[in-house]
């Protein structure tokens, strides 16, 4: 099944918990805390795969988790991370958030970006002893994972892409000129799927994309065409066929018909994307068999009105096939070497958000809400909330002497007054923790 759109929820592994643990061994008359720190959680990967050409691996599989990190042990034995959850899409695959942002546009074969982080393992027992708490009775928890809502849109990266109105026979000419094998039949809209064939020109190939034939108002939601026209701009030059079978009066071919037509699919090309309108594009006459050999006297007049035609053709005899395929060969390489990407560091996986350490624990700010309950956001407030663990006395008292020392805890007081207010931290009301 081709699928070209998805929605998908993801989420970063939890981190694992710090272990609370102390040394017990013979002959050691002072063991002290030794709990191990917890493991991170795994990330979510998006890797361009070219053995995948649709993501119809999504159609039904809708989350998607990371593996959690592994408890802390003792002895100071830190736990294993959470391996990283790798998600395979086809190269030209588009990444959108839940409110239409751009993600990352993966384009090329073995490009990898993260999309989901994991959470941070908590610190064991032993990070916490100091002079004054030299025995420890609490760890930290695992952080939970990123989690996200996004949406793969694929765009086919192909080399050529074959456009005109329907049945002007862009099915049959790919399937002459490649191993493609599109339904074929005698009525508008046989093609409800973009097809993708191989081309072999000497010791060389290149793709070509057949979509679904356009017509007017395609842009806007009639016929196919506003499905599929974001698979023409990932082409890198443009086919435009005009059958001249649409203008035939009697004998006679209709150029102002063939005009028209034409037109009529620059103008929707236009509409949907200026950067679309702007590929180099080479017009083809296909069906010359129905005219005999009227043909170059119909490009003459067509050159009159304005339409270069690059070749006549006639996909259902194959004539002048194969000599299209080796004229546009070199200028499909020119081409592609122009959309070429820079070169990566493949050691390297880039992330959408670069996880920002430098955010301090002061950096918070308040907010009332309508209900009167107070809101505090920080990033790394926010954390170090969700990481501790209020079943724990020790770890109270050092979330209390956190905001203390940051002004929070007075500032909060202030605010409260004698009201029975809820102040929320991280998704979790603390109140009782003042």
């Amino acid at each position: 099944m081709f699928l070209d759109e998805a929605t998908i929820d993801v989420s970063g592994g939890y981190g694992g918990k710090g272990c609370v643990s102390y040394r017990r061994e013979k002959y050691v008359p002072r063991g002290g805390p030794n709990g191990g720190d917890g493991g991170g959680g795994g990330n979510v990967i998006l890797i361009a795969d070219e053995n995948t050409d649709t993501l119809s691996d999504y159609a039904s599989d809708k989350r998607f988790g990371a593996p959690k990190g592994k408890m802390g042990l003792g002895k100071n034995m830190n736990g294993r991370g959470g391996e990283d959850l790798l998600l395979k899409v086809p190269p030209g695959t588009v990444v959108t958030g839940e409110n239409g942002e751009h993600l990352a546009d993966l384009s090329v074969n073995g490009q990898k970006v993260v999309i989901a982080h994991g959470g941070k393992g908590g610190f064991g027992n032993s990070h916490f002893k100091s002079s004054v708490r030299q025995k420890p009775d609490f760890a930290e928890l695992g952080e939970p994972g990123e989690e996200k809502i996004i949406k793969l849109e694929l765009k086919l990266v192909a080399d050529v892409g074959i456009i005109g109105y329907p049945s002007v026979g862009k099915s049959t000419l790919i399937s002459v000129i490649s191993s493609a094998k599109p339904k074929i039949a005698d009525y508008p809209f046989t093609t409800l799927v973009p097809n993708l064939g191989v081309v072999d020109v000497e010791d060389r190939s290149y793709i070509v994309c057949d979509v679904p034939g356009l017509i007017e108002g395609a842009s806007e939601g009639k016929g196919l065409g506003d499905k599929f026209l974001r698979h023409i701009e990932r082409c890198g030059i443009l086919l435009h066929l005009l059958d001249v079978s649409r203008a035939l009066e009697g004998t006679e071919v209709n150029v102002e018909k063939l005009k028209e037509d034409y037109d009529a699919i620059r103008k929707e090309l236009e509409a949907y994307s200026p950067t679309l309108s702007k590929k180099k594009e080479f017009v083809i006459l296909n069906k010359i068999d129905l005219i005999a050999d009227n043909s170059d006297s119909i490009e003459t007049e067509l050159k009159k009105l304005g339409i270069d035609i690059f070749m006549s053709i006639s996909s259902a005899t194959r004539e002048g096939t194969d000599l299209l395929t080796k004229k546009i060969h070199p200028i499909v390489l020119e081409e592609r070497e122009k959309r070429v990407p820079v070169k990566e560091d493949p050691d390297k996986i880039p992330t959408l958000k670069p996880l920002d350490d430098s955010n301090k624990m002061g950096a918070y700010q308040i907010e009332k809400q309508s209900d009167g309950s107070i809101i505090v956001s920080g990033k790394r407030l926010e954390q170090f909330t969700v990481m501790t663990d209020f079943s724990k006395e020790g770890a109270v008292q050092r979330f209390r002497d956190v905001l203390e020392r940051i002004g929070l805890k007075q500032t909060l007081e202030n605010e409260i007054g004698e009201n029975d207010v809820d102040v929320i931290i991280g998704g979790i009301p603390v109140n009782n923790y003042l």
